[in-house]
């Protein structure tokens, strides 16, 4: 059930999500340690409401494989937030400690009755399918990997990146005042170029000649990194960086406060890390995904598969800041829109590296 209506997407285009990127800190649990939900005034208001909504005792166990980066944390957060509102009774963050722990971690948590078992990433995609096939009964939510076994209860989640790089595209090719940007991914692989074409795509679509500058960090998780790489493309000209980095990325907000340039963040608002030079967020929306299938779980319709999730799921595709002049918010929502209706398919693929 896809419950996020589709007006939430113009809300967030025009005002953005002031909630963003490392707002709320929520710290790792040590192995098997549970943790207190961090819920803000909506979610307690949520829980007196519909604290009757789960007819049976359901639990979710959120399992990590680094500490939380914002991508992680919104998850989070829209897991307490399932709980707030009566579709779980009990959740649990667990960060496994290495690679060798995946599959038993994930094996342990399954016999030890959790209904919903949810990771990120393909560093534990063997050990989901190894493991899924012995608990029928468990609902394994895999995100950002498809479920290529088939199993049926078994969601993954792939995400229409491109979408909202598009948009923040669009917001780029009108804001530059050098006719050149950049782009920092973590590296090059195909998740990673998908917000590279979309955002080429979206430039391209406001002016040809714009010059798109690309850099590949290697790295996910060094933000001194990210620092370095952004302050070499603002120097070649760039006033616009966007990064699609995780950890790495962060080091590009640092960057824009020390030139006084723009920068474009990724997955969440990530105003916050730079509130006078944030222009918008490609948003992924992972938390949403994530209470979609926990809500589906609840009410009996969850299914297994592979799921794209993007604005035809009532995701909003970017959050545009009030850096931004208003008649460049329009061209945004309009963006968006055209997306929303197949007027605009944004693409996955580019040459440009």
């Amino acid at each position: 059930m896809r419950r996020i209506l589709v007006t939430l997407m113009a809300l967030t285009l025009l005002l953005g999500v002031l909630a963003g990127c490392g707002g709320q800190q929520a710290a790792p649990a040590e192995t098997g340690e549970e943790q207190a939900p961090q819920q803000g005034e909506e979610m307690e208001e949520a829980e007196g409401e519909e604290e009757e909504v789960a007819e049976k005792e359901l639990r979710a166990v959120f399992l990590l494989t680094q500490p939380l980066s914002p991508f992680e944390e919104d998850i989070w957060e829209w897991i307490n937030k399932a709980e707030a509102e009566g579709y779980l009774t009990e959740t649990k963050l667990i960060e496994m400690k290495s690679p060798t722990e995946y599959e038993q971690t994930i094996r342990q948590v399954s016999e030890q009755g959790y209904d919903i078992v949810i990771s990120t990433f393909f560093f534990v995609k063997e050990a989901f399918n190894n493991v899924a096939p012995d608990f029928p009964d468990t609902n394994y939510i895999l995100i950002y990997e498809p479920n290529e076994e088939g199993h049926e209860n078994m969601l993954g989640i792939l995400y229409d990146v491109q979408e909202g790089s598009y948009v923040c595209g669009v917001v780029a090719g009108h804001m530059t005042e050098t006719d050149r940007v950049g782009f920092i991914g973590g590296d090059n692989s195909p998740g990673i170029v998908k917000f590279l074409a979309g955002y080429e795509a979206g430039v391209l679509s406001v002016d040809p000649d714009i010059t798109v500058d690309v850099n590949f960090a290697g790295t996910f998780i060094d933000p001194e990194k990210g620092h370095e790489l952004a302050l070499s493309l603002y120097d070649r000209g760039a006033d616009i960086v966007m990064h699609a980095a995780n950890k790495t990325g962060l080091g590009v907000f640092t960057a824009a406060q020390e030139v006084d340039r723009w920068v474009i963040g990724v997955d969440i608002d990530q105003q916050v890390e730079a509130p006078d030079h944030v222009i918008c967020s490609a948003l992924t929306n992972p938390g949403m995904s994530v209470y979609n299938a926990i809500v589906e779980t609840a009410e009996g319709t969850f299914e297994g598969g592979t799921l794209d999730w993007g604005v035809d799921d009532g995701a909003p595709a970017a959050a545009v800041t009030d850096n931004v002049p208003e008649e460049i918010k329009q061209a945004a929502m309009e963006a968006q829109e055209e997306i929303a209706s197949g007027e605009i398919v944004p693409p996955q693929v580019t040459e440009t590296e």
